[in-house]
């Protein structure tokens, strides 16, 4: 049983520390990205279906517009972990406290490689 425990914890820190350094390189990535100015179009909260019973269910959604290099694009990801395919669940009250932060107007990060992949 210790053995089985041992195995199991041991996996569990390992898969932690593999997403972790995941977010690192994501977050130095995006850390050399061109810094513009976006317009929010539309922000809401989301409620997922997928974690319709768990008290963390809730989502920050925005879309946003910004030109870059005379181009204008749409995007819609928030959150670092989105660049990963990946969502940031909140409580409500946590989310709402979020989504008020978001205003008409904010600063994006893009892509300078891939201008339709930013976020904000």
């Amino acid at each position: 049983m210790n053995l089985f425990i041992f195995i199991f914890s041991l996996a569990i820190a390992f898969a932690c520390f593999w997403a972790s350094i995941k977010m690192l390189k994501i977050y130095y990535k995006v850390k050399k990205w061109d810094t513009i100015n976006a317009r929010v179009v539309s922000k809401k909260i989301e409620s997922h279906f997928k974690y319709s019973t768990s008290r963390s269910q809730y989502a920050v959604r925005a879309e946003y517009i910004y030109h870059y290099k005379g181009v204008e694009y749409v995007s819609k990801k928030v959150y670092l972990v989105e660049l990963a395919n990946g969502q940031a669940n909140h409580l409500e009250k946590t989310a709402q406290s979020k989504l008020n932060r978001i205003k008409d107007e904010m600063k994006v990060s893009v892509n300078p490689l891939n201008p339709q992949e930013s976020v904000m």
